[in-house]
């Protein structure tokens, strides 16, 4: 089955730095062959969560949010992860980057899933590139591609 992921951010300032969009844009766009794979940013919290809940009436979606405290995974796990939900029939995979001032209370519970990019704190871009990054490393594994190594 088709998978169609995003990566979603909110960023009160709006795009990312060329360079970094651009960066995103590169790991987004190899993942071609495993799914597609988009970014879109918004300016706030809410107006990402009303663009999922929009999204979830249309059916077969699953909302994961990258928060402290949330779950953590190898790239393995995690890629894993996603072939659970392209093959549980999931059409939509969005994948979520808060604010630099973290998720509030309504976006945890909106979110099927809570993960963690790790115990360090990292600048907003730097978390989505890593986010994008893994997504495509996802990509790779489920392909059984040479990219991710385990090492």
């Amino acid at each position: 089955m088709s998978l169609e992921l995003s990566l979603l951010t909110v960023r009160a300032t709006g795009a990312m730095t060329p360079f970094m969009q651009g960066l995103v844009e590169s790991y987004l766009a190899r993942c071609r062959q495993g799914f597609t794979a988009g970014h879109r940013t918004f300016r706030t919290e809410s107006a990402l969560l009303t663009a999922a809940a929009a999204e979830r009436k249309g059916g077969a979606i699953t909302f994961w949010i990258a928060d402290l405290g949330g779950r953590d995974f190898s790239s393995r796990a995690f890629a894993e992860q996603v072939r659970t939900v392209r093959d549980g029939g999931v059409r939509s995979l969005l994948l979520a980057v808060g604010s630099a001032d973290g998720w509030s209370q309504a976006a945890r519970a909106a979110a099927d899933l809570r993960f963690s990019l790790g115990p360090m704190t990292l600048p907003h871009e730097l978390a989505t590139l890593v986010l994008a990054e893994q997504i495509y490393r996802a990509s790779t594994i489920l392909q059984g591609h040479p990219y991710h190594l385990g090492h």
